[in-house]
C-alpha cells in the first residue's frame, strides 16, 4: 500500500449514516417538491441558463453532484479527475415512491436509498439531472428496484475507490478492460459511479460489455468524454440520456446547498415549503425523513455573493479526445 493511500485512509470520511449531521433537516417546496432544471450544458459551471423547466423525475434519472469538500477534491485531483465527485441513480422505492440510490451517502461509508425529494433539497452542493430520454419498462424499474434494496446498507467500497489515486489504478491503459469488469450482482461493495452503473447493467439499460463500472468515475458520466481510452470509446449514458442540467428549488439563482435557506431560516421561494426532519428508527437503521412542520413563503432575496463564479480546475473538464 502506498503512503498516499495510507495516508487517505488516515483522513477518510467515517461518519455515522444515522447521525445528525449526514440526515439534517431540509426544506421541501409544497409546491414544486422536486425543483426546475436549466436548459442542459455540458459544463459544470453552475449558470443559471435560462428558462426553467419543472423537473418531472423518472426512475433511471442520472443525478450528478458536486459539493466542496476537500477531501474528495483532494483525492479526485490524485486520481486526475475532478468535478462533478459524486452521484446517484434515481430509483421507485418499494413503497412506490422516487428515491435516490447512492453509494457513498452524505460522505459515509454506506450505500442508501432515500427519498428523492428529501434528498436533492438537502445535498449540500449542486446537482446536475440527466434525465432518462426514454421511459423504463416496469421490468427494467423493477431489477432497477431491487438492486438497490439488495445493495442498500453495504459499505461503500472504499479501498476500490482510493485505488484509483495510485499506480494500482484500474484506469490504466491496459488495466480498464480487464480490471474494470462489472460484477452483475447486487448487494456488493461499490463506490458510487460504479453502484450506478452496475445497477443500470443489472436493468439491461446499458451493455455490459462495454462498461467498465470498477474503472469509471462520476465525471465521465456528465461529459461523455473521458481521460481514459477505453471509457471515451464508450461514453454508455450518450442517446440514452439527455444532456446534464442544473437543479434549483428555486428558479433564477444558482446557490449550493449549503448556501440555500434552511430550517429555521425564513423561506423566500413562491408558496410554502414543508419542514423535513429525519426522524430516528429502532436499532441502528437509517432514520426516516418525515414532515414534521410547514412555513409560509416570504419572496426574500438570496444575497448574491451566494451566486459567485465557483472556481474551475485544470481537471474539472476532461480532455478532447473521442471529439
Amino acid at each position: 500500500m502506498t503512503p498516499a493511500l495510507l495516508l487517505l485512509l488516515g483522513t477518510t470520511p467515517i461518519g455515522d449514516p444515522t447521525g445528525p449531521k449526514v440526515y439534517p433537516p431540509t426544506y421541501v417546496p409544497a409546491e414544486t417538491p422536486y425543483g426546475y432544471l436549466y436548459q442542459p450544458a455540458f459544463d459544470v459551471e453552475p449558470l443559471p441558463r435560462l428558462p426553467v423547466t419543472h423537473y418531472a423525475p423518472r426512475a433511471g434519472d442520472v443525478l450528478l453532484m458536486s459539493d466542496t469538500n476537500r477531501f474528495w477534491t483532494l483525492l479526485f485531483r490524485i486520481a486526475l479527475t475532478g468535478k462533478p465527485g459524486h452521484n446517484g441513480l434515481v430509483v421507485t422505492m418499494p413503497d412506490g415512491r422516487l428515491g435516490v440510490f447512492e453509494s457513498g451517502y452524505g460522505d459515509t461509508l454506506y450505500s442508501r436509498v432515500t427519498p428523492l425529494d428529501y434528498r436533492i433539497n438537502a445535498y449540500p452542493g449542486y446537482v446536475w439531472v440527466r434525465q432518462r430520454a426514454v421511459p423504463l419498462t416496469p421490468e427494467q424499474d423493477r431489477r432497477l428496484t431491487q438492486f438497490a434494496v439488495a445493495t442498500d446498507g453495504q459499505r461503500y467500497a472504499l479501498i476500490r475507490f482510493l485505488l484509483h489515486g495510485t499506480p494500482l489504478s484500474p484506469r490504466g491503459p491496459l488495466r480498464t478492460a480487464i480490471f474494470g469488469r462489472a460484477h452483475l450482482m447486487p448487494g456488493g461493495r461499490f463506490y458510487c459511479a460504479q453502484s450506478t452503473i452496475e445497477a443500470l447493467i443489472y436493468a439491461g439499460l446499458i451493455d455490459a460489455r462495454a462498461a467498465r463500472p470498477a474503472a469509471t468515475v462520476p465525471q465521465d458520466l456528465f461529459y461523455d468524454r473521458s481521460r481514459n481510452r477505453f471509457i471515451d470509446r464508450h461514453p454508455l449514458l450518450e442517446g440514452g440520456w439527455l444532456p446534464p442540467q442544473l437543479w434549483t428549488p428555486l428558479p433564477g439563482v444558482a446557490v449550493r446547498g449549503k448556501t440555500r435557506p434552511q430550517p429555521p431560516s425564513p423561506w423566500p421561494g413562491e408558496g410554502g415549503a414543508y419542514v423535513v426532519n429525519p426522524l430516528p428508527t429502532p436499532g441502528k437503521d437509517a432514520p426516516t425523513p418525515t414532515v414534521v412542520g410547514y412555513v409560509p413563503g416570504e419572496l426574500r432575496a438570496i444575497a448574491p455573493v451566494e451566486q459567485r463564479p465557483q472556481r474551475i480546475g485544470l481537471f474539472d473538464r476532461p480532455g478532447r479526445r473521442r471529439r
